[in-house]
């Protein structure tokens, strides 16, 4: 190869890579927006307690305690909901002109509602637990998955070298997550929708709760009014549609998020 053949590689290869070197790959992900409680950051082995304000950092693990409350504002304007007794990495977050690149989180325990700003072409947004991995195509869900047995002290900064499983619950709230379980099983979670990931590799698919309404019991006969008198008959009252439920919010409150 001669020289203006290496020339024009070697300009091949910048103007390649450009691209990914354009993505902002800076460590900070998000701030802190609000905080309530015993919460906390561990960055380098170290427990830092979380204020207002604070900057969150790939490779960071947020912790919360008995009364902690997180909320992270992401750089690309997505947000991250952290509740009580909750430990969650943030593994990776990388944008580009506040547009989402490459976003993962690693939950071990708690309840975490997401809100993704955007999901463009080529981008992604994932988060992974112990039971399921979950690629999300839509805007909002929730996960929640309860403290591992033999976890003394959630919010201690070293861990058990080994933890098992729990149940991942996600709930649909707006858009759409695929879910996808250990043993390979594939879920697409819809708003209303709730989905539980088994220990056991097992996926278990609930729909939102419904009104029930009675059924009257086999072989009752129905009582036959009288007809009224004319001085009985009254105007009928006026009866308010009843409101419509939201099953996401309705899910929500009976989580008590």
């Amino acid at each position: 190869m001669g020289r203006l053949g290496l020339f024009f590689l070697i300009l091949f290869l910048l103007v390649g890579t450009a691209g990914v070197a354009m993505a902002d790959r800076s460590p900070e992900a998000g701030k802190v927006t609000y905080v309530a409680g015993d919460a906390f950051v561990i960055r380098d082995a170290e427990q830092l307690s979380l204020a207002e304000g604070d900057t969150v950092l790939s490779s960071d693990t947020l912790v919360t305690g008995e009364r902690g409350r997180i909320t992270l504002h992401m750089r690309d304007e997505s947000k991250v909901f952290i509740g009580r007794l909750s430990r969650i990495d943030v593994s990776e977050y990388v944008v580009k002109e506040k547009a989402l690149i490459s976003g993962a989180f690693n939950m071990l325990w708690g309840k975490v509602r997401f809100y993704v700003a955007k999901i463009g072409k080529g981008s992604s947004f994932n988060v992974s637990t112990q039971t399921a991995v979950l690629g999300v195509r839509g805007t909002e869900f929730l996960v929640t998955i309860p403290i591992p047995g033999g976890i003394t002290d959630p919010t201690a900064i070293k861990l058990p070298p080994s933890i098992p499983p729990e149940v991942t619950k996600v709930v649909g709230i707006e858009g759409m997550v695929v879910g996808l379980s250990r043993s390979g099983e594939r879920m697409t979670i819809t708003p209303g929708v709730t989905v539980e990931f088994t220990k056991g590799g097992d996926v278990i698919f609930r729909f939102a709760d419904k009104p029930k309404v009675p059924k009257p019991l086999p072989g009752a006969v129905p009582d036959i009014p009288k007809p009224p008198s004319p001085a009985d008959v009254r105007p009928p009252p006026v009866v308010q549609p009843p409101p419509v439920v939201q099953p996401p919010q309705q899910i929500l409150n009976g989580l008590g998020y």
